[in-house]
C-alpha cells in the first residue's frame, strides 16, 4: 500500500473517530430538557403564544443521530377557542452518521403523531394566525448593495439524499369562519410515504375523514400512488394513481420530462362508473329530474393526454353516457394565443330522456310567467369569443331530440376572428335530408348572422307526428331558406330577420280540415238545406307549393297554390313576427264535383271560387270562411238558389267561423268547427 493511500486512511479513520466521540459527548453530556424553558420563553416573547413541553426531549445515538419530541402544545390567539392553536403527540426525526462521511444525507422516516391544527376566523375577519404572519415592525432599509454572481451550489443533491419515508398518523385540522358561518374538519389524517430516494419508487398512502357544513358533505378521500424520481434522466413518474372521493374513484398513470425548453408530459386517466344523480346527492344538491329516472346514473371515461410546456394533446376520449358512447380527440397549440382543435363523435342518444319531466297544463303558462318576471332577454356578451380559434367537428350517427329522429349529422365548426361558420351541417330525417350554413360575427355591438338550409325528400307526416303528436300535413317536402339578422334575443331575432324561403309538398294531404266538406257545409247553409254528414278531417293534394320574402320581420306569401283532383288553392297575405299578427286570404276554386261519403254532389258549384280568411294574432288566429263573398261569387257565378240567403248572410257567417253554437257539420267540438280546424292546423 503506498504511503498517500495510508495517510489518506489514517486520516479519515480519525475524523470519523473525532465525529462520533462529539456525538457521544453530546448525548451524554448535553440534556435538551435543560432548555425547554428558554424556547418557551422565546416562543412566548416573539409570537406571545404559551409553548408547552408535556414530554421529553431525547437524543438517540449510533448509527442513527436522532430527536425525539414528546407531547407538546402552542397556544391559541387571544380570543380564540380552544385554549391550543397547534398540538403534537409525537415527532421523530434522525440522520445516520456514517453516510455523512462519504458526503452522502440519509435520513431516518420522519414520524409525526397526533397532529391537531385548530384554525379560525372570527366574526370580524381577523384569523388565529394573523399574528404569526404580522410583521414585527419595520425594520431600516437595507442600503442596496451590487448582487454577487450567484454561485453554484454546493450542497447535496439529490442523488446524495435519501429519506426512509414520512409518517403522519391520526392528524385532525379544524377550520371555523364565524365571519361566513364555513366551518371544516379532516379528522383521522393517516399519511405514509415511503423511501425517498433517486430513481427510488416511492409509495405514498393517503386518507382521512372529510366533513363540511356548507354544503353538507361527508365523506372519506383515499389516495395511493408511487412516483418515481430519476435525476439523471430528469423525470418524474407517477404510477398505480388510485383516487377515491364521494362516489368517485379515479385511476391513472403521469409521465414528465423537463428540458432546457421546458416539460413533456403523458398521462392516462380513467373514471369508474359513476351515478352523477347520487353524486349531486352526495354533494347536498338537489339532483336533476329528468324524463327518464335512469338517466345519468351510469358515466364513466377514459382519457390519454400528453402535451408540453405550450401545446396540450387529447390523444384519446372515451365517455360512456349511459347507453350512449362519445369519442373524442384534440388539441391545445400557444397557450398565450390558444389554437382548439377537436373531433367528437357519439354513436346514438336520446336527449328526451335528459329533459325535465313535462308537468301537465302548467309547462307553458310557467315559461310565460318566468319570460314576464324575468322582463326581456339581454342580448349575451359574446366579446371572449372574439380570440377564439377554434376547428371542431361533431359526428352523430343516431339522435332523438324533441321526438324528433336524426341520423348521420355532420357538423364542421370554425371559429376565427369573431367569425364563427359552421359548414356544412347536413343530416338524414324521415326519408330526406337537411344540408344548412350558418355565419355568426360577433365583431360589433350587436352579433350578426345568416343561414342558408335546404331540406329535400322529408316525409312530413311522420315528422310532424313525431314532433308535435299529429300529422296534421302529409307529403314530400323541398324548402329553402337564406335569411339574415342581428342580435340574438327573441324580439331582436325578429325585428331583423329578412331573407326569402320556399317550400314544396307532393303527393300530400291536410288533415284535420276537408275544404269540400266545408264548402258544401257553406252552400247548403246560405241555400237553407240540411248540412252533409261527417267526413273524414282530410284534404289531398297533388302538390302545395309557395315562397315568401322576408323584410325586417315581415314576412310576405303570394304564390300559395294547392293543386288537387276537386280545388285549385290560391293564397297570398302577410305575417308580422314584431306585431304578432297576420293578414292572409286564400281563393278556393271548385274545379270537379264536390262529392261527399254520402254520395251527396253539388255540381252547381264547379268554377265557383271560395275566399277563405286568417287574420288577427299569429298565437291566436282568427280563421273562417267569408261566407259574405262565397253567396256573392255564387251569385256571380249564376248559382240558382242563393238570391234570398244573401241577406242573411251575417248568421251564415257565424255559424261557418266556429263563433255560433252549430257548425252545419253536425259536430259541435272546438276542433271540428271551420275556424277551429284551421287554426289547428296553423
Amino acid at each position: 500500500m503506498s504511503k498517500p493511500i495510508k495517510i489518506i486512511l489514517i486520516a479519515a479513520g480519525a475524523l470519523l473517530s473525532l465525529f462520533i466521540v462529539a456525538a457521544i459527548v453530546l448525548v451524554s453530556t448535553v440534556d435538551p430538557n435543560e432548555y425547554k424553558g428558554q424556547i418557551a420563553q422565546a416562543v412566548e416573547e416573539n409570537t406571545g403564544r404559551q409553548l408547552t413541553f408535556e414530554g421529553d426531549i431525547g437524543f438517540r445515538f449510533f448509527p442513527w443521530l436522532g430527536l425525539e419530541v414528546g407531547p407538546v402544545a402552542l397556544g391559541n390567539a387571544k380570543g380564540f377557542s380552544p385554549q391550543e392553536m397547534v398540538r403534537i403527540n409525537q415527532a421523530e426525526a434522525s440522520i445516520e452518521l456514517l453516510p455523512l462521511l462519504t458526503g452522502n444525507v440519509s435520513i431516518g422516516v420522519i414520524i409525526l403523531d397526533g397532529f391537531n391544527l385548530n384554525l379560525a376566523v372570527n366574526k370580524q375577519g381577523v384569523t388565529n394566525w394573523d399574528d404569526l404572519t404580522a410583521s414585527k415592525g419595520a425594520k431600516e432599509p437595507k442600503t442596496t448593495q451590487p448582487e454577487e454572481p450567484a454561485k453554484e451550489s454546493s450542497g447535496a443533491s439529490l442523488d446524495s439524499i435519501s429519506i426512509g419515508g414520512v409518517k403522519i398518523t391520526n392528524a385532525n385540522v379544524t377550520y371555523d369562519d364565524r365571519s361566513t358561518g364555513q366551518q371544516a374538519t379532516i379528522a383521522n389524517l393517516n399519511l405514509l410515504i415511503g423511501e425517498v430516494g433517486n430513481n427510488t419508487p416511492t409509495p405514498i398512502d393517503l386518507g382521512f375523514d372529510l366533513k363540511l357544513n356548507e354544503p353538507k358533505i361527508e365523506t372519506s378521500p383515499t389516495l395511493t400512488a408511487v412516483v418515481t424520481l430519476d435525476k439523471d434522466a430528469n423525470t418524474i413518474t407517477l404510477s398505480d394513481f388510485i383516487l377515491t372521493l364521494l362516489d368517485l374513484s379515479v385511476t391513472g398513470n403521469f409521465f414528465a420530462k423537463s428540458h432546457d425548453k421546458g416539460m413533456d408530459y403523458s398521462g392516462e386517466i380513467a373514471l369508474a362508473e359513476m351515478s352523477a344523480k347520487k353524486l349531486m346527492t352526495s354533494l347536498g344538491m338537489e339532483p336533476l329530474k329528468t324524463t327518464d329516472p335512469a338517466a345519468l346514473t351510469r358515466i364513466s371515461s377514459t382519457l390519454k393526454l400528453s402535451g408540453n410546456s405550450n401545446s396540450a394533446k387529447l390523444d384519446n376520449m372515451t365517455v360512456k353516457l349511459d347507453d350512449t358512447t362519445i369519442k373524442g380527440e384534440g388539441s391545445v397549440t400557444n397557450f398565450a394565443k390558444p389554437a382548439i382543435v377537436f373531433n367528437v363523435n357519439v354513436d346514438d342518444i336520446d336527449v328526451d330522456r335528459y329533459m325535465p319531466p313535462a308537468t301537465k297544463g302548467e309547462a307553458t303558462q310557467s315559461a310565460s310567467t318566468s319570460q314576464q318576471e324575468a322582463g326581456p332577454a339581454q342580448e349575451p356578451d359574446l366579446s371572449t369569443m372574439r380570440e377564439l380559434n377554434l376547428k371542431a367537428k361533431l359526428t352523430i350517427n343516431k339522435l332523438k331530440a324533441m321526438n324528433l329522429r336524426i341520423t348521420d349529422i355532420l357538423c364542421d365548426l370554425v371559429a376565427k376572428n369573431g367569425i364563427i361558420t359552421i359548414d356544412p351541417f347536413s343530416a338524414k330525417l324521415y326519408d330526406g335530408g337537411l344540408t344548412a350554413k350558418s355565419v355568426l360575427n360577433v365583431n360589433g355591438p350587436l352579433a350578426t348572422w345568416q343561414e342558408t338550409a335546404q331540406l329535400t325528400g322529408v316525409q312530413a307526416g311522420p315528422l310532424l307526428n313525431d314532433l308535435v303528436g299529429k300529422d296534421r300535413l302529409l307529403g314530400t317536402t323541398k324548402a329553402n331558406y337564406a335569411v339574415s339578422g342581428s342580435g340574438l334575443t327573441p324580439d331582436n331575432i325578429k325585428k331583423s330577420i329578412s331573407g326569402n324561403a320556399s317550400f314544396a309538398f307532393t303527393d300530400g294531404a291536410i288533415n284535420g280540415i276537408n275544404i269540400a266538406q266545408m264548402i258544401r257545409n257553406a252552400f247548403n247553409t246560405l241555400t237553407g238545406q240540411a248540412s252533409s254528414k261527417n267526413e273524414p278531417l282530410r284534404t289531398d293534394f297533388a302538390a302545395l307549393t309557395g315562397s315568401a320574402l322576408i323584410k325586417k320581420g315581415h314576412i310576405t306569401n303570394d304564390d300559395l297554390h294547392m293543386m288537387s283532383p276537386l280545388l285549385r288553392v290560391n293564397g297570398q297575405g302577410w305575417a308580422n313576427l314584431p306585431k304578432n299578427n297576420l293578414d292572409y286570404n286564400t281563393k278556393v276554386k271548385i274545379v270537379g264535383s264536390l262529392k261527399g261519403q254520402d254520395g251527396e254532389s253539388i255540381d252547381q258549384l264547379a268554377g265557383v271560387t271560395i275566399p277563405i280568411y286568417a287574420k288577427g294574432s299569429l298565437s291566436d288566429p282568427d280563421i273562417g270562411l267569408d261566407a259574405k263573398a262565397m253567396a256573392q261569387a255564387l251569385l256571380q257565378g249564376g248559382v240558382k238558389g242563393v238570391e234570398g240567403a244573401v241577406k242573411g248572410v251575417g248568421d251564415a257567417v257565424k255559424s261557418l267561423t266556429g263563433s255560433g253554437s252549430d257548425s252545419g257539420a253536425g259536430d259541435t267540438k272546438e276542433g271540428s268547427k271551420p275556424g277551429g280546424i284551421l287554426k289547428n292546423l296553423f
